[in-house]
């Protein structure tokens, strides 16, 4: 469209976001919507990180949970669903970081008010995380009797490891609508919302749980079971919030055209977004691989100072969504001063809130573990595990943070580079250090921190260069003047 028929003063807008001249009728599937000018609810980072953190809080709270049931059923049970972790994750983390492309997309269009294009990222994010979902999970169920025999267990928990992806594996079709629903959500800053479905589905999954395991003595079906119930109610639960109280219409006529429109930019940011946690979740699968040889108890250990240090991830998670948003929004109204000063506070204040729970896990370690094992032996390599932690998890932080930070306002491919060069660099360096030397966990950990302490360096070198501000989706496109004024809708 034209930018003349765009500015047309007796112009309207269709039901896509597009605006059409009033002469020219409009199709019935594409009639004027309250949400065809979506607006960003504030631009107050705690406002909308917040609601976003409870949100995470929770689902951190219900991998907590199962783990609890998991290790309530043996350490066996919970020491072999944790290396399997990072199978899951190929879904877990893949998915919803594809669907983060959709925010980042659907929010430089709005704030760039190129509203045409907004429902079409939404419908054309649908299609990518439902398919993927769907993909995931049937390769789950085909595979589930195989994968943990791959890894090297052995057979007594290879059998524990075929019952769980064999149940597993419907959970992600679900997942992969729910990430869809609610990044249409957090483009619009309604991420109060998504803490509220948070909250609700949380509760249902500790009830569920706890009905199953206790009640009804299903074991590892029983936790997976809830999980999947749970997940299918807040997909339920968004789709309603994005039809029902945001009234968002999605549209059949022109769909794909329209979503071939917005197909470049999406597959820009978002192959690069997916690539870095699915090279990330091969990584650990290898050395997940490398860990089963070094016995039950370094399983045990490692998966409980891994889930121990959920809580301080949750919120560096947390910032770097929220502050995704932001970030979107103001580099497409091209605010380039505002978006610098929103990254460094968000750097800042994850790094702090990181090492200071970290020190405190590391302090109050006999307590914290105590909570999932009895065993002395796990306990003290747990303590020296979340020692190593101590040091790295602010640099963690900065990375979390940094790298969502460069991938939203356009710089994605560089992130991607660094982590790509020590995720898979690192590996022949371990596999060679474990071969010759026979490396302990321990000898993981520091590893593992050395990967983030260097990167952290990299990526806050990137960010400081400023070569950011030409990478934008919308640069060289027809923007508005930046402004400061938020719209304020009601809902």
């Amino acid at each position: 469209m034209s930018p003349t028929a765009r500015n047309h003063p007796n112009s309207r807008l269709c039901l896509g976001g597009g605006l059409m001249v009033s002469a020219m009728p409009l199709p019935p599937d594409r009639q004027p919507s309250s949400m065809s000018h979506p607006a960003l609810r504030t631009e107050s980072l705690l406002k909308l990180t917040g609601p976003i953190f409870f949100q995470q809080l929770t689902q951190t709270v219900v991998l907590l949970v199962d783990f609890y049931f998991f290790s309530h059923i043996s350490d066996e049970v919970a020491g072999t669903i944790g290396q399997l972790l990072p199978v899951i994750w190929l879904g877990t983390f893949v998915i919803p970081v594809f669907a983060g492309t959709g925010v980042s997309v659907a929010s430089q269009y709005m704030g760039a008010k190129m509203h045409h294009k907004v429902i079409p990222a939404y419908m054309m994010n649908l299609v990518f995380t439902a398919g993927m979902g769907f993909a995931f999970g049937a390769a789950l169920w085909c595979f589930s009797a195989d994968i943990g025999r791959w890894m090297g267990l052995p057979p007594e928990l290879n059998a524990i490891a075929a019952t769980y992806l064999g149940t597993i594996n419907f959970y992600f079709l679900p997942m992969g609508v729910l990430v869809a629903y609610n990044a249409v959500l957090s483009s619009r800053g309604m991420t109060h919302w998504l803490m509220y479905s948070a909250f609700l589905v949380t509760i249902l999954n500790l009830i569920l749980a706890s009905l199953f395991v206790l009640g009804f003595h299903w074991a590892v079906r029983g936790i997976v079971t809830a999980s999947i119930i749970s997940v299918t109610t807040a997909m339920l639960l968004s789709v309603w919030l994005v039809h029902g109280r945001l009234r968002v219409r999605f549209y059949v006529r022109h769909a794909l055209r329209d979503m071939l429109g917005v197909l470049r930019p999406m597959l820009r940011l978002g192959i690069p977004n997916a690539l870095e946690p699915f090279s990330y979740s091969v990584q650990q699968i290898i050395l997940s691989k490398l860990i089963i040889g070094l016995g039950l108890v370094a399983m045990v250990a490692n998966n409980y100072a891994a889930r121990a240090q959920m809580f301080q991830i949750t919120f560096s998670v947390a910032l770097a969504l929220g502050g995704q948003i932001l970030l979107a929004h103001l580099t497409g109204a091209r605010r380039f001063d505002d978006v610098n000063r929103l990254y460094w506070k968000a750097i800042c204040w994850g790094a702090l809130v990181a090492g200071c729970y970290a020190a405190l896990l590391w302090f109050f370690s006999d307590q914290v573990l105590g909570i999932f094992t009895d065993d002395p032996a796990v306990k003290m390599l747990g303590r020296t595990l979340l020692g190593i932690a101590a040091f790295y998890e602010p640099a963690r932080s900065v990375n979390i943070i940094g790298g969502f930070g460069l991938k939203t306002v356009g710089d994605a491919r560089f992130p991607v580079v660094i982590a790509m060069i020590f995720i898979w660099g690192i590996l022949p360096v371990v596999w060679a250090v474990n071969h010759y030397w026979s490396l302990t966990l321990v000898g993981f950990w520091l590893f593992f921190a050395a990967d983030e302490i260097i990167r952290a360096g990299i990526n806050l070198w990137r960010w400081r260069t400023g070569r950011w501000k030409s990478m934008g989706i919308t640069t060289g496109a027809e923007v508005v003047a930046p402004s400061s004024e938020v719209l304020q809708p009601e809902y």
